[in-house]
């Protein structure tokens, strides 16, 4: 085996200082030379403190320098002997380089891959579950060009099956103004109220015409200023109406407060509807006066009753705009105003106030019967559908015989201008009938809707091809169509 042997490392250029050649140490005496235990001692040097003289350790001893600091030892890794006669083996391991041992990537991956399949399963199962189909119609529509085109409404129950009906709203408007005294004036005036008639004699409506009078609890009669309708009962409860109703004469024993009971005179002869046909007043009936009172001077009293109607006539026209709903139509050209000048009253000092009554009658159509009529007059090829209507910005329409002219009930009207007819869709009928079916019959089943002119489905999650089976999982959206010539 070879033996090792250790030097000084001599720096370059400096020869004053010969090599040092260390000497394996002499064996001890019970050790004979060229033994195995020989050839071990040397692959493994040791150190004795105390072998050898003095002068040999002090010959031995290394020289002093930051030149002769020994390397720590380095880790050799474990080789296999190149003899099997090799006794000594060297079994230490180092660390490995990279400071241990490389982590592992295996199970961190598994957990990301099974996380992405939790989420895609939460998300699959929200998808199931929380699906909805959306359906877009757009129906069909046409412009409708009018030029004084004629139309008939009749009031209330008047209206035969497929004619034009409305009913007549009417609302009393009051003001004042103040006004200087001059002398004293005759004054004689009405008082007159609102009452809600009742019918609890039969299911069908009850007409009863202008001026029909009404009793009050003290034996006054009270006259009704048009016609009026009383709709039907249903069941216990019965059809209910509000006019308007003036005293038959002047006086101040007209201004009564609210009443329980209004009776018909007319109706003695019959018993059974005199008892269950009546009427009730929620406020009391007023303007009722026939006494001197005192005046004003000519100019200024016909000044403040034009201030004072102007600011009544602003007031009318806000009352019929509050009266125009989704589902009726309110045409401010078709509204009646009346004024009605009421008894001054005194003021402090040399003044008195002036009151005038406006009385608003406003004419409400039903929206899809009134679209209904337009679309007969604008269309000769028009198709018995529900229609509903858009007036244009030029839409207008006037009385041709105005107030109380012609046949009772009856309105005669001119129509003018463009109005977007559209034809309405039964969405609810439309999602019962796609519930739980294949989207290839979504064609067919969208084109027995005559209303339909488009239809887009988008049904959710993606992969399914069935309608849902649950009508709420279905939602139709209704497009409003653009104005087409």
């Amino acid at each position: 085996m070879a033996k090792d042997y250790f030097q000084d490392i001599i720096p370059p250029g400096d020869g004053s200082t010969p090599p040092r050649t260390f000497k394996p140490r002499p064996l001890p005496p019970d050790q004979p030379e060229g033994s195995k235990e020989e050839d071990a001692a040397l692959n493994i040097p040791i150190q004795v403190a105390d072998a050898g003289t003095a002068d040999e350790r002090q010959d031995d001893a290394p020289p002093r320098g930051i030149r002769n600091i020994p390397a720590p030892p380095r880790p050799r890794p474990m080789r296999q002997p190149e003899t099997p006669n090799v006794v000594g083996r060297d079994f230490r391991e180092g660390p490995p380089v990279s400071g241990g041992m490389p982590p592992r990537r295996s199970s961190r991956l598994w957990m990301w891959a099974g996380a992405s399949v939790l989420v895609l399963s939460v998300v699959a199962g929200l998808l199931f579950f929380f699906g909805s189909t959306t359906i877009t119609v757009t129906p069909k529509s046409r412009t409708a060009v009018l030029t004084s085109a004629p139309l008939v409404a009749k009031q209330g129950a008047a209206a035969s099956e497929g004619e034009l009906s409305y009913t007549m709203q009417t609302f009393d408007l009051e003001d004042s103004e103040v006004v200087a005294a001059k002398g004293t004036t005759r004054v004689e005036s009405k008082a007159s109220g609102s009452i809600v008639v009742e019918n609890a004699y039969s299911a069908t409506p009850l007409t009863f015409v202008k001026n029909t009078r009404f009793e009050s609890p003290q034996g006054l009669i009270y006259h009704a200023l048009s016609d009026v309708v009383v709709p039907g009962k249903k069941g216990s409860t019965p059809g209910t109406v509000s006019i308007t109703v003036v005293a038959a004469e002047p006086g101040e024993k007209y201004n009564i407060g609210p009443a329980a009971k209004f009776t018909l005179p007319g109706l003695k002869t019959n018993a059974a509807m005199y008892a269950a046909v009546s009427a009730k007043s929620g406020a009391a009936m007023t303007g009722g006066a026939a006494d001197d009172q005192p005046g004003t001077e000519p100019g200024a009293l016909e000044a403040a009753v034009a201030l004072v109607r102007g600011r009544l006539e602003v007031k009318a026209r806000e009352a019929a705009a509050g009266q125009a709903k989704d589902d009726v139509f309110v045409f401010p050209e078709l509204i009646v105003v009346t004024y009605e000048s009421l008894p001054t009253t005194k003021e402090a000092g040399d003044s008195v106030r002036i009151h005038e009554k406006a009385r608003l009658e406003i004419p409400v159509f039903p929206k899809d019967a009134f679209a209904q009529e337009v679309a007969k007059v604008a269309f000769t090829d028009s198709e018995s559908v529900s229609v509903s209507m858009e007036p244009g910005e030029d839409f207008s329409i006037r009385a041709l015989t105005p107030g109380d002219e012609g046949e009772s009930g009856v309105l005669n009207l001119i129509a003018s201008g463009k109005a977007l007819i559209i034809w309405k869709i039964d969405a609810a009928a439309l999602g019962a009938a796609l519930l739980g079916k294949d989207s290839s019959a979504f064609q067919a089943i969208v084109n027995g809707f005559p209303s339909v002119l488009e239809a887009r489905a988008r049904i959710s999650p993606f992969w399914k091809n069935t309608f849902p089976a649950e009508a709420s999982d279905i939602k139709v959206v209704v497009v409003k169509p653009s104005a087409t010539e």
